[in-house]
C-alpha cells in the first residue's frame, strides 16, 4: 500500500488508461442485457489487447515483452533441483500455502454444494488435491486449488459432473497449443483489473462487516489482526498468526467449557421420576461431568467437592455427556481418583462412551477403581450405590443385635 502511494506520481498514462478500461468493462459487462452471458473477464482481456495491438503503446507491459510469451506447447516431466537449504526455506510458505488451499478448495465445495444441491466428500477433496499439487511441480506447475469463481461459473452454466472439470482442462490445452502466440499481447494492466475485481469479490465487505458487528470479541480480534498484518506486512505471516491466534482462542474455550455438576436428589428425582427405585442414598455423591474433558475439569472437581460438609462413602461420576477426553483429562481424573481413595472414598464411572471408556481402560484408571465400579449406566450405578447402603446398613443392624446380645447375656451371668 506504501509503495502503491508512493509510485502514483510516476503513473503511465496508456497503462492507466487500459487498466481503467478493462476494469470498467469487469463492472458493466455483467449488467449489459446484450452481453451479460459473455464471461467479463473475456471481453475485458479482448478489449485491452485490441487496443493494445491497434494503439502500439510503448511503455506498456504485456506478457509477452515482460515473460516472453506462453511457451507453446506441453512441458515435459522434470524433477525439481532442490537443495536441503531451499528446502528448509521454503517450508513454511509450502505448509501456509497448503493451508490456504485446502480452506480454498473446502469452501468451493460447500458453495457448489449449496448451487447444486449435491454432497461432497472432504476427504477426497484433500487427497486430490495433494495428489495434483505434487504432481504439477513435475510438470513445471505450481499449486493449485479449487476457485469459488470457476465453481460458481461453470455450475451456472450447466456444469455437475467431474467431467466438466475435464472439459475445462482440454480446452486450457488446446489454448497452450494454439493460441498462445495471440496471449503474448495481452496488457498486464487488464489481468491486473480482472484479479483486483477477483479479489474484491472475494473480500466479501457485507460478510466482513457483519462479522465486526455480529461476532464474537474473540473472533473479531483475530480478523482483524490477521487482516491488518496481510495488508500492512505479509500473507504468510498473517495466515500463520491467525491461526496460532485462533488456535489459542479455540483452546481456552475448550478448557473453560467443561462443567462439573453436583446433582442432588431433588434433581436425580426430576431426571428419573420419583418412584423410590432412583432414590440417592445418604453418603452418596454424584457429579456429572459435561464437556470436552479437559485439565481444566479438576479444578472445578475440587471446588465442588469442597461445598459438601464431610466426605461421601460413595462418588459416582456422570461421563455420558463427555464426548472425549485427553491425556490431561486423565491425569486430572486419576488425581481426583487418588485424592478420594486416601480418604477412603469409593469411586465409580457410569455412561462413558467407547472413546473414553477405551482410554480410561488404557490408562489403568478402570483397573484402579475396580472393574466393577464401571457401570454402563448411571441407573446401574444408582442401584450399586443403593445395595452397597442396603449391605452396610444390614452390617450395621447385625453389629448392634450382637452387641445387645452380649450386653444381655452378661447381665444374665450377674444375675
Amino acid at each position: 500500500a506504501a509503495s502503491l502511494v508512493r509510485l502514483l506520481p510516476d503513473f503511465h498514462f496508456p497503462t492507466l488508461a487500459i487498466g481503467s478500461l478493462s476494469l470498467l468493462i469487469l463492472l458493466v459487462a455483467p449488467k449489459a442485457p446484450l452481453i451479460r452471458r459473455v464471461p467479463a473477464p473475456l471481453l475485458a482481456l479482448l478489449a485491452a489487447t485490441i487496443a493494445q495491438v491497434l494503439g502500439g503503446f510503448e511503455g506498456v507491459r504485456t506478457i509477452g515483452n515482460a515473460f516472453g510469451g506462453i511457451p507453446q506447447g506441453l512441458p515435459m516431466p522434470r524433477l525439481p533441483e532442490a537443495s536441503f537449504d531451499q528446502i528448509s526455506e521454503l517450508l513454511a510458505p509450502a505448509v501456509t500455502i497448503a493451508m490456504l488451499g485446502a480452506i480454498e478448495s473446502l469452501l468451493s465445495a460447500v458453495v457448489a454444494d449449496g448451487m447444486a444441491g449435491t454432497r461432497h466428500n472432504s476427504n477426497q477433496e484433500l487427497i486430490g488435491q495433494g495428489i495434483a499439487n505434487i504432481a504439477a511441480p513435475i510438470f513445471g506447475g505450481f499449486a493449485a486449488t479449487g476457485a469459488i469463481a470457476r465453481t460458481a461459473t461453470n455450475i451456472r452454466n450447466g456444469g455437475r459432473s467431474p467431467i466438466a472439470g475435464v472439459v475445462h482442462a482440454l480446452v486450457l490445452v488446446l489454448v497452450i497449443l494454439f493460441l498462445a502466440p495471440l496471449a503474448a499481447d495481452v496488457p498486464l494492466a487488464s489481468l491486473a483489473a480482472v484479479l483486483f475485481v477477483v479479489a474484491w469479490k472475494m473480500s466479501e465487505v457485507k460478510r466482513f462487516r457483519k462479522l465486526l458487528l455480529r461476532a464474537p470479541r474473540g473472533d473479531v480480534v483475530v480478523l482483524l489482526m490477521t487482516f491488518g498484518l496481510t495488508v500492512f506486512v505479509d500473507l504468510v505471516v498473517a495466515v500463520n498468526f491467525g491461526v496460532i491466534l485462533a488456535t489459542l482462542q479455540f483452546l481456552r474455550r475448550m478448557a473453560t467449557s467443561v462443567e462439573i455438576r453436583h446433582e442432588d436428589r431433588a434433581e436425580i428425582r426430576e431426571e428419573y421420576g420419583n418412584d423410590g427405585a432412583h432414590e440417592l442414598p445418604d453418603g452418596v455423591l454424584v457429579y456429572s461431568v459435561q464437556g470436552p474433558f479437559f485439565f481444566g475439569a479438576a479444578e472445578s472437581f475440587e471446588r465442588a467437592l469442597s461445598d459438601s460438609a464431610s466426605d461421601p462413602s460413595l462418588v459416582i461420576v456422570r461421563l455420558r455427556w463427555v464426548p472425549f477426553i485427553d491425556a490431561t483429562g486423565i491425569d486430572s481424573l486419576e488425581s481426583i481418583v487418588h485424592n478420594f481413595k486416601k480418604r477412603g472414598v469409593e469411586v465409580a464411572f457410569s455412561g462413558a462412551n467407547d472413546q473414553v471408556l477405551r482410554q480410561l481402560t488404557r490408562s489403568g484408571l478402570i483397573d484402579e477403581i475396580g472393574q466393577g465400579r464401571n457401570f454402563a449406566t448411571f441407573e446401574l450405578a444408582l442401584r450399586y450405590a443403593q445395595s452397597r447402603d442396603e449391605s452396610e446398613s444390614a452390617s450395621k443392624r447385625g453389629k448392634t443385635s450382637s452387641r445387645r446380645l452380649r450386653t444381655s447375656a452378661s447381665g444374665d451371668t450377674k444375675g
